[in-house]
């Protein structure tokens, strides 16, 4: 947090706290406002929560902060430390209490991942801090099987694109290694990819992104996967394989996919993979009122992919490691 200050202005009533400290879809222990105009405008009162739509939406506004008046600064800031470890325990009780570190690790990275795509443009530096995090992480992971074993359940199903970006990187670094790949450099190429591949689509107004029936959702769509390489590419130390994954990752094995509609070996194998984790985290998203069948679901939409949309050799070894991985949810 940071205190604004100013004699004659009402920011001195008034703290910051960064977006991506509170927990979605929490109830909030005070009121919050934002920073309009240099007003402070009520948005939400005590019991309220933020929902998975209005994060994506501050993030395509580039909103990183709101704001509570400081004399609730205590009562905030006690809250926000109780409802981070709250959520660290819950993915612990999932993973093991071993995985600790890795559950911090996501953490971390999602926090880095919402800083950066809510800045108006990618920022070198605060790439480089996530490239430095996922190095360090997929070191940990590659010389740990329980810990790989894990990767799948790093999950949190919600709808706000830094989630769904670190889950689709978790998943895409697990089924890669059960695909074959080991190396340390590929998998963080890998785990890069995923977090970035939606990287364009939070760039999309909210007006836009939640009118699917609408011709402008179809072209947006359409065009966030070449419009996130371009945006990616403009960073020099971004390898040019994670520039691959991102345009990709909408291409489809049958060459029914876009922007370019590619087919079958000519699609790269890296981007095959991060595909497949994006839909798996997406179905799980959908299905997420239906905790019984959710995992269910996503394992048999993808078992039973036949070749159209995935590789038929990648569907089914990464099948029998979902199956392995969530087999106290099936």
């Amino acid at each position: 947090m940071s205190k604004e200050n100013g004699s004659n202005d009402p920011s001195k009533d008034f703290t910051s706290v960064p977006l991506i400290k509170v927990q979605p879809n929490i109830p909030l222990p005070t009121d919050v406002y934002l920073r309009i105009a240099d007003k402070y405008i009520k948005f939400k009162e005590v019991g309220d929560s933020i929902d998975d739509e209005k994060y994506n939406f501050f993030l395509s506004k580039h909103l990183k902060y709101i704001y509570i008046k400081i004399s609730q600064v205590n009562d905030f800031m006690s809250w926000m430390k109780k409802e981070k470890e709250r959520a660290i325990q819950e993915m612990v009780d999932v993973v093991g209490k071993e995985k600790r570190s890795l559950v911090i690790a996501r953490e971390e990275i999602k926090e880095k991942v919402f800083e950066t795509f809510a800045d108006q443009e990618l920022n070198s530096e605060n790439l480089k801090v996530i490239q430095a995090t996922v190095a360090n992480f997929i070191e940990e992971v590659s010389k740990d099987k329980l810990a790989q074993a894990a990767l799948a359940k790093l999950t949190v199903q919600n709808q706000s694109i830094a989630d769904h970006s670190v889950n689709v990187a978790n998943l895409a670094v697990y089924l890669g290694i059960v695909n074959g790949h080991g190396h340390q450099f590929v998998l963080e190429n890998l785990y890069l990819g995923g977090l970035l591949h939606d990287y364009a689509k939070s760039k999309i107004p909210e007006n836009i992104l939640t009118n699917p029936s609408n011709a402008l959702y179809s072209q947006a769509i359409q065009d966030h996967p070449a419009k996130g390489k371009e945006a990616v590419a403009k960073l020099p130390e971004i390898p040019e394989q994670v520039l691959t994954i991102v345009e990709q990752h909408h291409e489809q094995w049958n060459g029914q996919g876009f922007p370019k509609g590619l087919k079958g070996d000519d699609i790269y194998d890296l981007s095959q993979i991060v595909a497949l984790a994006n839909t798996f985290d997406n179905i799980l998203t959908e299905s997420k009122n239906r905790p019984a069948e959710m995992y269910k679901r996503a394992i048999k939409v993808i078992e039973f992919d036949k070749g159209k949309k995935f590789n038929p050799d990648i569907i089914k070894r990464s099948v029998e490691a979902l199956k392995f991985s969530f087999k106290d949810k099936l």
